[in-house]
This record gives C-alpha cells, structure tokens and sequence, in this order.
C-alpha cells in the first residue's frame, strides 16, 4: 500500500471512529498518527474520498457518501463509454461485445464489483460472457448493467 492509499485508510478509519467537524481537526488528528499533510492535500483527499459533511443537531461532522459511485463503477461506466460494442441477455447469461483488446478489462472490473447475479465471467479479446444462475438473474445483470450505457447506446435510430 503506498503513502497516499495509507493516508486515505487513516482518514476514512477516523471518519468512522468518531465525528470529526471540520478539516483542522482531522488535520490534527492524522498528525497524532504521525501523518502530516496540508489543508490542500486534505481537500483533495477529502474529494476524492467522497466525504460530505452532513448536518446532526447544531453541528456537521464528515460522512462517506453512501450515495456516491465506487471506483469500480466509475471505471466500468468509463469503459462502457469508450469500449462498449454491445450488451445482450442471451439466456442465463450476458453477453459483453468490447472494442478488440477490452474484455479481459470489463471482467476485472465485473468480478471486482461482485454484482451478485453474476457467477462467473469468461472473456477473450473482445468477448466477455457474463454467467448467470438463471434466466432472471441475467435479465436483473442486463438490467443492472445498462446503467452503465451511454445514454445513446440502447436508443434506436
């Protein structure tokens, strides 16, 4: 793990552990912990961390967004902006078409964000087969997938 995947840990443990109101004082905090940043890399961190402060009683505290995206779901609508050639339920599966060289992309990214339908994937160069238990499991994946699409990608011309 390097120095910032450390420091991000730290500070979403201490988001956890108590209420924290204002970036000083998480600031302070990690320095107790021998982790020494500026108001800038914490903002950033912050950011990227996608805390929000939420309002309880007369005060805010810092919160991780529940709301907000995993990383693996920014990657994968990333990937099916630029990558995707097609999506299809065929039977108990899901069938992915990429651009040559991007299946084996799609499936790390699908295993990573453990969707529960899915059982497995197999994928080639530009092929990824999403397996199902059953035929509604691979509606729910198709269903659950297309939101990932181009908002153009399933529109008929």
């Amino acid at each position: 793990m390097n120095k910032i995947e450390s420091r991000h840990q730290l500070i979403l443990s201490l988001i956890m552990e108590k209420k924290i109101h204002t970036q000083q004082e998480l600031q302070e905090l990690l320095e107790v912990n021998g982790v020494s940043v500026t108001q800038s890399t914490l903002s950033r961190d912050i950011k990227m961390l996608n805390l929000v402060k939420v309002n309880e009683d007369d005060s805010s505290h810092y919160v991780i967004n529940p709301i907000a995206p995993t990383r693996w779901e920014k990657r994968l609508r990333l990937y099916m902006e630029d990558a995707l050639v097609m999506l299809k339920p065929i039977q108990h599966q899901v069938v992915l078409k990429t651009l040559p060289g991007l299946a084996n992309s799609f499936g790390s990214i699908l295993d990573a964000m453990e969707i529960p339908q899915i059982v497995a994937t197999v994928c080639g160069d530009d092929v990824c087969l999403i397996i199902c238990e059953d035929v509604e499991g691979a509606q729910a994946c198709f269903e659950h997938l297309k939101q990932f699409t181009p908002p153009f990608f399933f529109s008929k011309l």
